[in-house]
């Protein structure tokens, strides 16, 4: 592989449409194998990828997270309401 922008740009994109799994095992390939500048570089842009991946997918969990826990919360404050107002109602029953 030479070192040219054009050859770079189709790594990163090939290492972009590739899941966390596919590119450990592309590293561990590259780890394996290693022996020019260029290699290292593509490690190194492998490497940058998958840390990207787990960074987004740190994210969407934390967002489902929150997001669990408000509909939790809305659920148990709807709950609630319901409840005193059953009371409510029964007591002037």
């Amino acid at each position: 592989m030479s070192q040219n922008p054009d050859d770079l740009k189709m790594l990163i994109d090939k290492y972009k449409k590739m899941n966390i799994e596919e590119l450990k095992a592309s590293i561990d390939q590259w780890d394996e194998n290693i022996d020019s500048s260029i290699q290292f570089q593509c490690l190194d842009i492998a490497k940058n990828e998958l840390e990207m991946k787990y960074k987004e997918r740190q994210e969407q969990i934390e967002l489902l997270t929150k997001s669990l826990t408000s509909s939790s919360r809305l659920g148990r404050w709807i709950s609630s309401t319901k409840a005193i107002f059953n009371q409510f109602l029964e007591s002037k029953n």
